[in-house]
């Protein structure tokens, strides 16, 4: 890790405690790192960039035919999210689009809603979302199993306590879990001043797992050990040719809630950097926004690490236990206006 980039990277390789320790580390931190060592090459990553972008390039009538719904699927037209009601220089809401795949099956890797047509008028378009949300899902179960090895979750008579996280993330049952294409338009094509892409926020789900395209840079975090906002890089993979980079992951608000804060959801945004404003690129990212099955239920975590933590979270004295679901509708309803 160096000056310009704050943060850590952690091979996944092998999913072992030496492994845990490291990404459990970077969790409890800084709370965004990178992961090598995941199964995408670089021709699925540069494939799945080609296909958002051919997406985003349908006419706007077309698009806005599958419109986001309450269940978080659909398309997002120009700034219909507001990640920061705070920031008054947004006023028409985040310069960007979105195409959310949402009520997934991973092992089929399809969504139980409409999906536009347009996916599926060429079996290759559909087959590339497909694989990629169901690796995606796997590589989440696999982060999830190192984050409980970490915290030494207990074992019980249900279930080894590596599982007790990713028995809560069953790959047929409903949950929040979102694949996401995003589009930011490029800044020549909008105003001077609207160099904030989305607000300042924190994600809302488990954890995140993002895509970014080398000279596409934006992503910045508010670190947690800085006091102070840190550009993330694009950085290649260390794996060999053919690899895809790594996989930048931040933990997200109902992990963090679940651990009583030990997990770090850590506020990022993304704003387009000098370099980025003077050519006009525009900004494509692929993410993953990893929830636990609606009906779980965000009781204490049987860690002794947090259960230490007293008067936070999902610890906090009187709490009335939430189920995830219901943790996702309230963080919608506000980004959404959905009252």
């Amino acid at each position: 890790m160096t000056n310009s980039n704050p943060l850590k990277t952690v091979d996944i390789s092998t999913l072992d405690k030496a492994t845990a320790s490291e990404l459990l580390e970077a969790a409890t931190t800084q709370g965004f790192l990178f992961v090598e060592g995941h199964d995408f090459t670089q021709q699925e990553v540069d494939d799945l960039f080609q296909l958002s972008k051919e997406f985003f390039e349908l006419p706007k009538e077309y698009k806005e035919k599958y419109p986001i719904d309450k269940s978080n699927h659909g398309y997002s037209k120009m700034g219909e999210e507001v990640l920061d009601p705070s920031d008054k220089s947004q006023k028409g809401g985040d310069p960007k689009e979105a195409m959310n795949f949402c009520c997934m099956n991973f092992e089929t890797g399809l969504s139980s809603k409409q999906v536009p047509d347009w996916f599926f008028e060429d079996p290759e378009r559909i087959e590339r979302v497909k694989v990629a949300s169901k690796k995606l899902y796997r590589l989440s179960v696999d982060l999830l199993k190192l984050l409980a090895i970490g915290l030494e979750i207990e074992d019980s008579d249900e279930s080894k306590g590596e599982d007790w996280f990713s028995s809560r993330y069953h790959a047929t049952k409903e949950s929040g879990t979102t694949f996401r294409f995003l589009h930011y338009p490029g800044q020549k094509s909008l105003s001077p001043e609207a160099v904030i892409r989305a607000g300042a926020h924190t994600d809302y789900g488990s954890m995140t797992l993002l895509f970014q395209q080398e000279n596409q840079e934006g992503l910045e975090i508010y670190s947690p050990v800085a006091k102070a906002w840190q550009a993330v890089p694009f950085i290649p993979s260390s794996k060999g040719e053919g690899r895809a980079p790594p996989i930048v992951v931040n933990i997200a608000d109902q992990l963090s809630f679940w651990t009583a804060g030990i997990l770090k959801s850590t506020i990022h945004r993304v704003k387009f950097p000098p370099k980025v404003q003077e050519t006009g690129q525009d900004r494509y990212s692929i993410v993953f926004f990893s929830h636990p099955n609606d009906e779980t239920k965000l009781e204490p975590v049987p860690s002794a690490m947090v259960q230490k933590v007293r008067g936070r979270g999902a610890n906090k004295d009187g709490a009335q236990v939430i189920t995830a679901k219901e943790h996702l509708d309230k963080r919608l309803a506000a980004t959404y206006g959905w009252y």
